[in-house]
């Protein structure tokens, strides 16, 4: 099996405006691909969520849902389509930067049950790795063998490949510096937590429970993937992607401010 450097996601609320529909904020793609080549790891694999790609148009046609009419129908395309737009744009940043990017669309490659990731082929990945390639994966519509499609996120993707392919560390750029005790957004004095055990995730995914971390619940999701990959005794970053630098130090090893959940070792 190859061996993965790191597997990092490049969050939806980082390299798109949310507020601005089908919006990539290029500036900010650029630089996290230069960082991501700067860092000198050649065996990397790209996750990025869908922003202000895919999130309004799932919830225009309640794809969250699963299938419920033929007028969906056109809700799953326009989604998809969006998602391999943005897809094109991440692809055109890593290779501007030196990689040889390979998109793998988790359409093509992934099943759901009951709106779970059911099973993901690995296979390519480890192929593309293999052959010098920079696999790009990304949250998207899959078929469910229960619901017709369901909508996988590039959080749940992180945790299928980390578990499948053990990366030396998983990494999730987000839009703030790290895991909070509560959200930095509405409390500029949150206790950011700089090291923490998957026990300590954990309760603190206990306590936040009944007051999500923020109003979307993107952030309670990520919590919840990083204790699964903590879990598995790999390293979880939780880094600022919008401060210019951090990305390239956490995959170089270099101490900086951001959430390290360390992983539970046998």
């Amino acid at each position: 099996m190859v061996t993965v450097d790191a597997i990092v996601k490049l969050g939806g609320s980082v390299i798109t405006f949310k507020d601005r529909p089908l919006t990539v904020n290029q500036e900010v793609l650029d630089r996290l691909a230069e960082e991501l080549s700067a860092s000198g790891l050649s065996r990397l694999i790209i996750v990025h969520g869908g922003g202000s790609f895919g999130h309004p148009l799932a919830l225009k046609y309640r794809l969250q849902d699963g299938y419920k009419g033929p007028e969906q129908r056109e809700g799953v395309v326009a989604t998809h389509r969006a998602m391999l737009k943005l897809n094109e744009e991440v692809l055109k940043a890593l290779e501007n930067s030196g990689f040889k990017p390979i998109s793998i669309p988790p359409l093509a490659s992934a099943l759901a049950s009951s709106g779970r990731l059911k099973r993901l082929l690995h296979e390519p990945f480890v192929k593309a790795l293999e052959l010098g390639f920079t696999p790009v994966t990304f949250g998207d519509i899959v078929f469910d063998d229960t619901r017709g499609f369901s909508i996988i996120s590039g959080d749940n993707l992180m945790t299928e490949l980390s578990s499948r392919l053990r990366p030396s560390k998983a990494v999730f750029t987000v839009d703030v510096d790290g895991i909070y005790a509560e959200d930095p957004k509405l409390h500029p004095d949150a206790k950011l937590f700089e090291e923490m055990t998957a026990d300590e995730l954990l309760n603190l995914m206990e306590e936040t429970r009944s007051r999500p971390v923020d109003a979307t619940g993107g952030i309670g999701l990520k919590l919840k993937e990083a204790y699964k990959i903590a879990s598995m005794g790999l390293d979880v970053y939780v880094v600022n992607g919008l401060k210019p630098g951090r990305l390239l130090k956490v995959l170089k090893g270099v101490r900086v401010k951001c959430t390290v959940v360390k992983g539970v070792k046998p």
